[in-house]
């Protein structure tokens, strides 16, 4: 972590500030290693404070590292700690997560400061993972693939969307904890990419997307797949090879210094070309860190260019209302020559 902090306080030199709040929590447990709800850190050239409330007192004793914690009243922005900034004359902010509000509160409180926007500094620096970062990774990885194993068991005609959904987040709390709703449509419900889990029962021949994760100790996983109850029919199983097929040509086209809407464009082609193009209407796929969705973005509308260790996901899907969905993804991580597939659980077309 004080590799990190080091970076970022590179960055506050060369654009010549003399520190930065950092209020996105995400980004303190990245720093400085508090895992809490209330927190803001504070970095200077030489200095790391952070500050919560008595809540988590001991907690900060526990967690963080690199930084002289300090208590204050619940309100951290109330009563900001003017005290800890003389010799300060630019202090940056995090533009894309201090609140209008509280940027305000802050701004009167510190009026001889000139108080800067900073636009997605640590963010940058998350979308690279480090050996750390990349063994929690691979452990949320690994749980995720356990219980899809362990969910095709429960896969029959009659079972309830909302049923296979609350095993699926049993089982993930046995070894973490759950990163996001846990996504089970069955049928057209599958069609709703963000659709959440119902009363509808499983029916024979309709394909199941399950989309779900886990965090393990900060780090999240984050997989799709899609089966069929039973056997199911030809033009299924066409529309299930049609988006395997876009994944392995995504997966095969990434490696550092890559654009990422440049792979984005030759998936959506090949969907285009088979004649699904307008039911593919979401990016091809983002990173995932300490959260689910972070950089890089592998979509149209992009301005990434892939690094070395950029950890993302590969989801292309096909949706028709009348019918249902099949979406497959992967989390994949990035190399000189190509990408490692994290993800283990069997792609074929599976028909349960």
């Amino acid at each position: 972590m004080k590799e990190r902090i080091n970076a970022l306080r590179a960055r506050i030199v060369k654009e010549k500030l003399d520190g930065l709040v950092i209020t996105d929590l995400a980004n303190i447990r990245y720093l400085v290693g508090y895992s809490g709800d209330n927190g803001i850190l504070i970095l200077t050239k030489n200095r790391s404070l952070f500050f919560t409330d008595f809540r988590y007192q001991e907690q900060s004793k526990r967690e963080i590292k690199n930084a002289i914690a300090k208590i204050r009243n619940r309100d951290l922005f109330a009563v900001f700690p003017v005290e800890e900034l003389k010799g300060i004359r630019k202090l940056g902010f995090e533009a894309e997560n201090l609140t209008y509000r509280n940027y305000r509160r802050i701004k009167q409180q510190i009026k001889k400061i000139k108080f800067v926007p900073c636009e997605n500094w640590t963010y940058q620096l998350r979308a690279v993972k480090d050996s750390d970062e990349l063994k929690l990774i691979r452990k949320a990885v690994a749980i995720s693939d356990a219980v899809f194993t362990k969910i095709l068991d429960r896969i029959k005609p009659g079972v309830r969307e909302k049923d296979l959904a609350a095993e699926i987040d049993y089982l993930i709390t046995q070894q973490g904890e759950v990163a996001f709703p846990t996504i089970v449509g069955a049928g057209k419900n599958g069609a709703l990419p963000h659709y959440q889990p119902g009363m509808k029962k499983l029916k024979k021949g309709e394909p199941v997307v399950f989309d779900f994760g886990t965090k393990y100790q900060g780090y999240c996983s984050d997989m799709t797949r899609t089966v069929f109850v039973g056997k199911t029919d030809n033009n299924s199983k066409k529309i299930y090879s049609i988006v395997l097929e876009t994944q392995m040509r995504a997966l095969a086209t990434i490696k550092q210094g890559e654009k990422a809407s440049e792979i984005d464009a030759k998936a959506r082609d090949y969907i285009t070309e088979k004649g699904y193009g307008k039911n593919f209407g979401h990016g091809l796929g983002h990173g995932v860190g300490l959260m689910v969705h972070e950089g890089p973005a592998l979509a149209k509308t992009s301005q990434a260019i892939l690094n070395i260790n950029n950890v993302v996901t590969v989801e292309p899907g096909i949706y028709l209302s009348d019918w249902g969905g099949v979406r497959i993804e992967d989390l994949v991580r990035v190399t000189e020559h190509g990408c490692e597939i994290l993800t283990k659980s069997p792609k074929e077309c599976l028909e349960i």
